[in-house]
């Protein structure tokens, strides 16, 4: 495993005219470009799929329909679930879907969208497209309306994978969101960035996109609950316990874990490796910590990168 192209900080923040990705991209994004090169330089050709299990706002949603690639996400906000899940599947057909329908300008333009939408397609069109009406309320509730040409735009660009993934609402540390997530047992690339410290970028979307959000992942199966990890785990104790939930899935995956220290300073690369290590008996190997370099002000962007076998 080698990585072998030049990685700075800059370099990982996310670029507003990335098509697809531009549409709602949170504080802490990663560049989809750069996590494109790190997956090609870390796994080649042979990657089969790439799995998020704290897919945020969908820049791995995007690197992976962008490179032609299955995406399986867990995403435990409802908003940024269906973020996620318009990223990696909506098409033309679905923007067109919307489209046909009355503008979404507010959440009540949104519930009547809502509303009228089973009567468009079928119910696997409708699930997609209902997640794409979400993307577009959460724009307008920010003031940032997003067209439907810009959509259309970007969906007749790139069109997503033939291979169909999976996204659910979930929390990733605990078994349900997995047992939900028909994850290639080899050959992907376990991608993700779990949250650094209390103060991470949290998404503050009104109350009642929330509440549609959920109702659109439950209609659309894709809802498998809400359980918070303990209390005072820290960055180490949630990813190792995401880790022991995806190797229960996955025989052989590359795994790339962004880490940036926590609000006090405490970085937590060497204590996450030796967690996972002693989780994980005989399973962790060609483990490294790859330093990109400063991101936001609590200091140094790295890459956690080790084979899980």
């Amino acid at each position: 495993m080698s990585l072998s192209l030049p990685l700075d900080a800059e370099r990982y923040h996310p670029d507003p005219r990335e098509p697809v990705d531009r549409w709602f991209q949170t504080a802490s994004a990663s560049n989809v470009r750069t996590t494109m090169a790190v997956v090609a330089d870390l796994v080649g050709p042979s990657c089969s799929a790439v799995v998020d299990p704290f897919a945020g706002g969908g820049s791995s949603a995007t690197a992976a329909r962008l490179m032609n690639l299955p995406f399986f996400g867990i995403e435990i906000d409802p908003v940024l679930a269906c973020v996620s899940l318009a990223k990696s599947r909506a098409t033309v057909r679905h923007a067109r879907m919307l489209r046909r329908l009355p503008p979404i300008r507010d959440l009540e333009g949104l519930l009547s969208v809502l509303a009228m939408l089973p009567v468009c397609g079928s119910a696997d069109e409708v699930a997609v497209a209902s997640c794409l009406a979400v993307v577009l309320a959460l724009r307008a509730s920010r003031g940032t309306p997003l067209r439907y040409e810009e959509v259309t735009a970007d969906l007749a660009r790139h069109r997503p994978p033939a291979a169909t993934g999976r996204m659910v609402c979930a929390d990733a540390t605990a078994s349900g969101g997995w047992c939900e997530l028909p994850v290639p047992e080899e050959g992907a690339v376990l991608y993700t960035s779990p949250q650094f410290g209390q103060r991470s970028p949290l998404l503050d979307a009104p109350p009642r996109l929330t509440a549609s959000a959920r109702d659109v992942l439950a209609a659309a199966g894709a809802d498998r609950g809400r359980e918070a990890a303990p209390e005072g785990s820290g960055f180490a104790g949630t990813t190792v316990a995401m880790l022991c939930q995806a190797a229960a899935m996955m025989r052989r995956a590359t795994v790339v874990i962004e880490h940036e220290p926590d609000d006090d300073g405490h970085d937590a690369t060497e204590e996450t490796l030796e967690q996972a290590a002693a989780a994980l008996p005989g399973r962790v190997h060609d483990a490294r910590v790859i330093v990109c370099g400063q991101f936001t002000w609590r200091g140094p962007l790295s890459l956690i990168v080790f084979d899980l076998r």
